[in-house]
């Protein structure tokens, strides 16, 4: 028999899941609207190619960016300071609670899941509605993140998603590697360069025991559907990362976009 305290905190917490622009959660999200409209930004990965140097650049340039999971291991090689941070791997996040916290950034955006089935707090987050792709509407993004914010299986899209929502209107990529040492394709077939390095500042690949492998078919499609999303609200997307297989947005050299 359910417990009646834990079926009434099911209850409630679906409830809110299916209103999220009702809940104080969403009503934050909503103040944060075309905030920087028409403002240029940067959506940076975690890749091996990614240098501090540029992030200094970037720094001394006053350009806003999003970062996601352990961006915090740069901090001890630059003064440059990620804007937004955006969590929403549950096994990562269950890792680096306390890093993050730690972190001096005024914008986290974590998945209200998170906080109730794996009681992860996350000081003043913003926290989201997730959802996942495909739904039964068809729906590739969120057109609105105080609903929700779907997750397609790399935490770029939902930056890109909570930086359109934000109203920024050109976003440049850099640390986007789009490769891995261990990746599956949209067959499920395994793909295994143990050439290649996984992650900025990690000496150690993930191994077998990984509990996600990157699913590199799927990401490219995700990165095709927000090609799309972004070009229809009038959003322009480049890829300014050194080197990397994601050929989905036409290439910048980064070293010319602050000459």
């Amino acid at each position: 028999m359910i417990h009646p305290v834990k079926s009434y905190i099911a209850r409630k917490q679906k409830y809110q899941a299916n209103h999220f622009w009702k809940t104080k959660y969403g009503k934050k999200l909503s103040e944060l609207k075309n905030k920087y409209d028409g403002q240029t930004c940067f959506l940076i990965g975690n890749g091996p190619s990614l240098r501090t140097e540029d992030l200094s650049v970037i720094h001394n340039n006053d350009v806003r960016c999003f970062a996601a999971n352990r961006i915090y291991n740069t901090y001890d090689k630059t003064d440059w300071r990620t804007d937004f941070l955006v969590c929403e791997d549950g096994y990562v996040l269950e890792e680096i609670q306390n890093n993050v916290n730690a972190m001096d950034c005024e914008y986290k955006f974590i998945p209200m899941y998170l906080n109730w089935d794996k009681d992860i707090i996350i000081d003043n987050a913003f926290y989201f509605n997730q959802s996942f792709f495909p739904d039964s509407s068809g729906r590739c993004f969120s057109e609105d993140i105080t609903h929700d914010i779907i997750c397609r299986g790399t935490v770029i899209t939902t930056c890109a998603q909570i930086a359109i929502y934000m109203g920024f209107k050109k976003m440049y990529l850099i640390g986007v590697d789009h490769n891995f040492s261990r990746m599956t394709d949209k067959n499920g077939n395994l793909i295994i360069n143990n050439g290649v390095k996984d992650h900025y500042g990690v000496e150690k690949n993930a191994d077998e025991n990984t509990k996600g492998i990157f699913n590199v078919d799927n990401a490219t499609q995700a990165f095709m559907d927000l090609k799309k999303f972004a070009e229809a609200k009038g959003v322009e997307i480049y890829n300014a990362t050194r080197g990397g297989k994601l050929e989905v947005f036409d290439r910048v050299d980064f070293d010319s976009l602050f000459k």
